[in-house]
């Protein structure tokens, strides 16, 4: 079965017919079988508090360190700046 324009709904014929086909997996020997028997299935997901989207937040791993330098800097250049206009001011 071809395609030759886009697909818009999920109503179309060739949509359709591709979900009516049986979906077979080929072994090397040649042998036809059921995808079921060659694919694993993934495993079910299980409910858990921190699943919850309502409940969820990001592990606190950040440290307050940059915070702290920065203020340490904002000061440094403050008190520099007091330093050189008193100096240019007497």
């Amino acid at each position: 079965m071809e395609v030759v324009e886009p697909i818009k709904t999920a109503e179309e014929p060739v949509v359709v017919q591709l979900k009516q086909v049986p979906v077979l997996a080929i072994q090397p020997t040649g042998e036809e079988v059921e995808l079921a028997q060659v694919v694993t299935p993934p495993p079910a997901q299980t409910q858990t508090a921190e699943a919850d989207p309502g409940t969820r937040k990001l592990p606190a791993t950040a440290s307050p360190l940059p915070l702290i330098a920065l203020f340490g800097l904002i000061a440094l250049g403050g008190a520099l700046t007091l330093r050189f206009t008193e100096r240019h001011t007497l």
